[in-house]
């Protein structure tokens, strides 16, 4: 996507890629790749995350972000408001307990300071072009990648009834953050999907 992106405009002012061990595929102009754990995220995914986030701090009302994302970015691009290692092992009991990907967002999302909209915060007051590759049946832009530049639709009700529902060991801290409500608007962000299993499908069907 970084690649597609760079040879359509020509050249960027500065770009991080964020992608799992063993899948960077060489150089890109103006960008810099970092690998990163995933399905479990780990201390090089939260230094790429900071890096990306030092890249946009300073961004003004002309600038604007391109923000590629695809599913696998619920690991990959992850500050945690909670101590690293717990946020491993939430990740793990959630992978381990039978939660599907919603259920799993939904809970993710308030425990990190990127996703559920607070990146395109971050952004503000710079404009966020944001395109979508969703690997989730239809589509919950707020899910994929656990929305790190769309509005939440989910509730703090929800977060806790999914803790429950699968007995998740959490501290207070974490419990804490499940009760605080995520960004519900963004007015600097225009998202386009570029590719989703809904597509896929719709493309096998007709080829067959």
């Amino acid at each position: 996507m970084a690649k597609a992106a760079v040879d359509a405009l020509g050249r960027v002012d500065g770009g991080i890629v964020v992608t799992k061990y063993g899948h960077v595929k060489g150089t890109i102009p103006g960008i810099v790749c970092y690998e990163a754990g995933h399905p479990v995220p780990d201390e090089a995914g939260f230094y790429a995350t900071g890096q990306a986030i030092s890249l946009v701090e300073n961004a003004g009302p002309e600038d604007t972000v391109l923000f590629l994302l695809s599913g696998g970015g619920s690991a990959l691009f992850e500050k945690p408001l909670i101590p690293g290692e717990e946020l491993q092992d939430v990740t793990r009991q959630l992978l381990a307990c039978g939660a599907d990907i919603v259920e799993m967002n939904t809970l993710r999302k308030r425990l990190s300071a990127v996703k559920g909209g607070r990146f395109a915060q971050a952004c503000a007051p710079a404009q966020v072009f944001s395109i979508v590759l969703s690997d989730i049946l239809g589509d919950p832009l707020d899910m994929i990648a656990s929305g790190p530049a769309y509005p939440d639709s989910s509730t703090c009700g929800q977060a806790l009834a999914i803790a429950e529902k699968y007995s998740l060991r959490l501290s207070q801290q974490a419990r804490a953050l499940l009760r605080e409500e995520m960004p519900k608007e963004l007015t600097n962000v225009t998202t386009q999907i570029t590719g989703s299993v809904r597509q896929l499908c719709a493309a096998a069907a007709a080829q067959c």
